[in-house]
């Protein structure tokens, strides 16, 4: 090897460069490999993540069905509820023309009950108003 080293130098910087050159291609791979290794890790990863998320969107479908179902549900009960409100309507008017008659009615039911108190307080004084007129 001496002799090779002495008769060709230019052979000997030539190798010494072939080998500095494919020392650091390998270095370069061997960083590039270890990306690749993560990458893979980090994209396995994110497959079950997906995996995972796939199976929450089927579980939030089932929940938005059922929801649906339940608003429709609420939608026919407040439907219910406004007719309900309409007749509650419909009733109060009508109860309230008939207040206005019970008003004359009261009126008069007061005097009566005013005159009944008074002829049980002064019986005399009714007596007088039987024969003689109030």
């Amino acid at each position: 090897m001496r002799n090779f080293v002495v008769k060709n130098p230019v052979g000997v910087i030539v190798l010494a460069g072939i080998l500095t050159v494919m020392g650091f291609f390998t270095f370069v791979m061997y960083g590039m490999a270890r990306n690749l290794n993560t990458m893979t890790t980090v994209m396995q990863k994110m497959g079950s993540d997906l995996n995972s998320m796939a199976g929450v969107q089927n579980i939030m479908g089932h929940d938005i069905s059922t929801m649906s179902q339940d608003i429709n549900v609420m939608r026919k009960s407040m439907t219910h509820m406004n007719e309900a409100v309409t007749q509650v309507s419909q009733n109060v008017s009508l109860m309230a023309g008939n207040v206005t008659q019970m008003t004359g009615m009261v009126g008069r039911m007061s005097y009566d009950i005013g005159r009944g108190a008074h002829s049980f307080s002064s019986p005399m004084n009714y007596m007088n108003n039987m024969f003689f007129g109030p």
